[in-house]
């Protein structure tokens, strides 16, 4: 059972072959066994799962009508608000709280059949790329668990990759599902801004009205099929919104690979990229190549920092909205203190956190205009492949603060922000991309390349990553845990 999709799970709880009993049982037994050396799943709900399996298993004896995805037991990222869990982010002033609705996508997922098992851990607030916070404990990566998983996402992805659950769903602002999946080996899909719901999904509050205007939620899998499911289970508007407007995502812009027209972004000296890393995406172009496709190295018309720049003044005025008074005047301190051409990972932060609304109109017209060079990029390329991070995971580094951090880069140090780098290409424009693994480097981390297509082309970025997925491009889970 550890092998099998959740669509054949699924497929096999509706045809009879399997009992959604016998799934759930086995995903819990995966979950007491293993958990605690991952530390992924930090909330349960096993009683009443395998009450929900038994009623799951009397439908199908009925012969009622099934969900895609019937009987499938599955985690869920702490982040979605869930009854009868708590939902605390890690965030100390949120401890003890318990839900009492659902996120929509739980609402979406539930609908389709699936059972939720439990949650997965996040790091405080959803904001870095460890997993680790004050209630729960550090998450660790099941290929090496002196590394991380990644974060935000990262409990999400450890449970996925370690096989105590078959699917997953994450949220993602500065990579978070394309940096776990990055970092253990599995497909994950940043959605074209909104078009999944993100009500339920905490931050910002419990009982929000708003959602973040760079956040998506987005599915996590150990296949294309389980994530395009997933995908296909929870997109759609919503509310007012939907009543007033009908979504209807075009379809992949290539009918086969001979038609088919690709980018490779390999790398740029603004933020480098491990040589293993870019290496394992020129063999990924070259597949493509080979399988017909027409590639060229080929990227949009802007220079990488200028977009970075422009990312991290809409990201760090969302992310300083949670500072306190002390934080943000430590922000101030560090702006205040640096010249006018000073442009470093901290410096920009704090001129972010500290934008005016007019400050950030300007901002938002630069946006534009960079959205722009990404049209006329993709009326010539169906996609483009480029890197997720810098490096594979990195060793757990808790002591050290956030901007004080660094990663190492083929033996050169480089800011710890420079893991969002990347991630922020897709991200500042509202684009869908598809994280999909590659390889191992030579300390056995897995990493991958993240499918870039224009807004509301995300059925290409899947149908690209399935290409990829048939060519030998598959994610595994560790062997320790087989």
């Amino acid at each position: 059972m550890l092998n099998l999709t959740a669509k054949k799970l699924a497929s096999g709880i509706g045809e009879g072959d399997i009992s959604s009993v016998e799934a759930t049982q086995f995903f819990i037994d995966r979950i007491t066994t293993h958990n605690g050396a991952i530390n992924a799943v930090i909330a349960e709900r096993f009683s009443d799962a395998l009450d929900e399996a038994v009623l799951a298993d009397d439908k199908v004896q009925r012969g009622e009508e099934l969900g895609p995805l019937h009987g499938v037991p599955m985690t869920i990222k702490d982040a979605f608000e869930v009854t009868g869990l708590t939902c605390e982010v890690g965030y100390p002033v949120f401890k003890g709280r318990v839900s009492q609705t659902d996120a929509l996508v739980v609402q979406r997922l539930r609908a389709a059949g699936a059972i939720i098992l439990g949650k997965t851990n996040t790091p405080l607030l959803c904001a870095d790329l460890q997993t680790y916070n004050a209630i729960h404990g550090t998450t660790n990566n099941p290929h090496n668990l002196d590394h991380t998983p990644g974060g935000s996402s990262g409990g999400s992805v450890a449970a996925l990759a370690s096989g105590m659950t078959p699917l997953e769903f994450g949220s993602d602002i500065g990579g978070s599902i394309r940096t776990p999946a990055n970092f253990c080996g599995v497909f994950g899909h940043k959605p074209t801004f909104d078009i999944i719901p993100q009500r339920g999904h905490v931050p910002p509050i419990h009982g929000a009205k708003t959602s973040s205007p760079l956040n998506v939620v987005g599915p996590l899998a150990r296949s294309m099929d389980d994530l395009e499911l997933a995908f296909d289970t929870t997109v759609g508007l919503e509310g007012m919104l939907g009543r007033g407007l009908e979504l209807v995502l075009p379809s992949s812009t290539f009918s086969s690979t001979d038609t088919l027209k690709v980018g490779l972004w390999l790398g740029d000296d603004y933020c480098p990229v491990e040589a293993e890393i870019i290496e394992g995406i020129k063999r990924a172009g070259l597949a493509l190549e080979a399988a017909g496709a027409s590639v060229e190295e080929a990227k949009p018309d802007f220079q990488l920092a200028e977009h970075h720049e422009t990312y991290v003044m809409h990201l760090a005025p969302i992310i300083g909205a949670g500072f306190s008074p002390e934080d943000i005047a430590k922000m101030r301190a560090i702006a205040g203190a640096a010249s006018a051409d000073d442009k470093s990972p901290n410096v920009l932060q704090a001129r972010g956190t500290l934008l005016s609304h007019g400050e950030w109109l300007m901002w938002n017209e630069i946006r534009a205009h960079l959205a722009s060079s990404w049209e006329a990029f993709f009326a010539r390329h169906d996609v483009v492949l480029c890197p997720i991070t810098p490096t594979t995971a990195m060793p757990h580094d808790q002591d050290t603060s956030y901007g004080d951090r660094v990663i190492w880069v083929d033996g050169e140090a480089r800011s710890y922000s420079d893991n969002v780098v990347w991630a922020g290409v897709a991200t500042l424009c509202g684009l869908p991309s598809t994280a999909v693994p590659l390889d191992k480097d030579s300390k056995g981390l897995p990493f991958g390349v993240q499918v870039i297509g224009p807004a509301y082309g995300d059925r290409t970025t899947l149908a690209v990553a399935r290409v990829l997925e048939g060519l030998g491009y598959t994610s595994e889970i560790a062997s320790a845990y087989g």
